[in-house]
């Protein structure tokens, strides 16, 4: 991978846009950083493919997502036809398939993919100051400041980057266990910093989900250790106050049956949800049309414009067919991720464990909030990480060919 070829320089670029996603209240003209950042991203990938060399094979597993992908854009025809309220959301997600494409041929070798460690590593290092300037610093007086743009650090954008980098380096513990082990936890640390409740959970829970671990013995060992992590976060002060705040009727501290009997902040959800479904059952087989979600959650859940679950905003814009042809190519995702790792070496192929365990927490993640919609710092790393591990996988299929003796 030439760091001068396009497809290398957006490969280079995902780490370094999702940090800077992770900020708020910055202005380029009429536009938002983050928008115009995914923009870019978005030019660049489609450039890269149009200049692509034939000998470069597309090995992404796009057959999965073509589908939805059409259907998605399709869905805009009956929706108001707003270009940046019902056209914007469908094309923003296109950037991360992009993306995928895009790595699937300039990704060959696990070495290449190395070369991005240190830049998610400084990456969540700025993310992590960036956390620590505006929620306890100097920072602290305009966090949250929502005059025109929201301004100061992103907390939930911020989680999610921190996630990734995580399945990262966690899929590389047995070639740098210490350096894994430190950049893991630190991701932890500033996730739990930040407020993210479900975040903070998944960042332990990729323990249990990595796909490496092969006897029985170490899942034990692992999913003790993830127990204990999680108890011990669970009481944190500020998971505490996240779960149950006083602001909202609660006494600011709970146990896990209060959890499990739904006793805690859920920021509205549980409320907003049952409005959500009725009127997504208003057109349960095609739905209200691309991007249609915004407009009804602002008006029973203000001010959030999203449902902060990907499922029910599937079926609300696009109704069943968009959710099933969402959940075909997901299960199509893993069976081509598992796929891979059935057939790589043990220690091969790092970047499918660290795809394989984001997407399942992908798929998680999407029951309480939407990571569809933040492309800059989640959706982008995970499908770069899909399509390096297919390009990965087919130069190995490749060579093994070649160096096969003849029959």
């Amino acid at each position: 991978m030439n760091r001068w070829r396009l497809d290398s320089l957006l490969l280079y670029s995902i780490p370094w846009v999702a940090a800077l996603s992770c900020l708020g209240g910055i202005a380029v003209g009429k536009l938002r950083h983050t928008g115009l950042l995914w923009m870019l991203t978005l030019a660049l990938g489609i450039h890269a493919i149009v200049l692509k060399d034939r000998s470069h094979k597309i090995t992404f597993p796009w057959m999965w997502w073509a589908p939805f992908y059409f259907y998605t854009f399709l869905s805009f025809f009956w929706s108001d036809l707003n270009p940046i309220d019902n056209l914007q959301p469908a094309v923003q997600m296109s950037v991360f398939f992009v993306v995928g494409i895009v790595s699937s041929f300039a990704v060959r070798n696990e070495d290449e993919m190395k070369k991005t460690n240190w830049m998610y590593l400084a990456a969540s290092l700025f993310v992590g100051i960036v956390g620590v300037y505006f929620l306890f610093g100097p920072g602290k007086a305009v966090q949250g400041q929502t005059k025109g743009l929201y301004t100061g650090f992103a907390e939930r954008p911020a989680a999610m980057t921190l996630l990734i980098v995580g399945a990262i380096f966690l899929a590389q513990f047995r070639n740098m266990p210490v350096v894994a082990s430190l950049a893991w936890a630190s991701s932890l640390i500033v996730s739990i910093i930040s407020g993210g409740r479900m975040v903070s959970l998944l960042m332990i829970v990729l323990w249990i989900l990595h796909p490496r671990l092969v006897s029985l013995s170490s899942r034990i060992v692992v999913v003790g250790f993830a127990m204990l992590i999680m108890l011990v976060a669970f009481n944190t002060p500020i998971i505490q106050e996240r779960f149950f705040a006083k602001q909202t009727g609660f006494s600011g501290k709970g146990g896990l049956e209060d959890v499990v009997e739904g006793r805690f902040d859920s920021s509205g959800r549980f409320k907003a949800w049952p409005k959500i479904f009725k009127e997504a059952c208003a057109k349960p087989i095609f739905g209200h049309g691309s991007g249609e979600s915004a407009e009804f959650v602002y008006k029973v859940w203000a001010p959030m414009d999203k449902p902060h679950n990907e499922y029910l905003r599937l079926s609300f814009e696009g109704g069943l067919v968009s959710l099933a042809l969402f959940l075909i190519a997901s299960l199509g995702t893993l069976w081509n991720l598992h796929h891979i790792l059935a057939t790589s070496p043990l220690n091969g192929n790092w970047p499918a464990a660290a795809a394989h365990m984001g997407f399942i927490a992908f798929l998680l993640l999407a029951f309480v909030d939407n990571p569809l919609v933040c492309g800059n710092n989640f959706m982008h790393p995970l499908f770069a990480l899909i399509g390096a591990a297919n390009g990965i996988h087919y130069a190995q299929q490749s060579r093994a060919v070649v160096e096969a003796p003849d029959n």
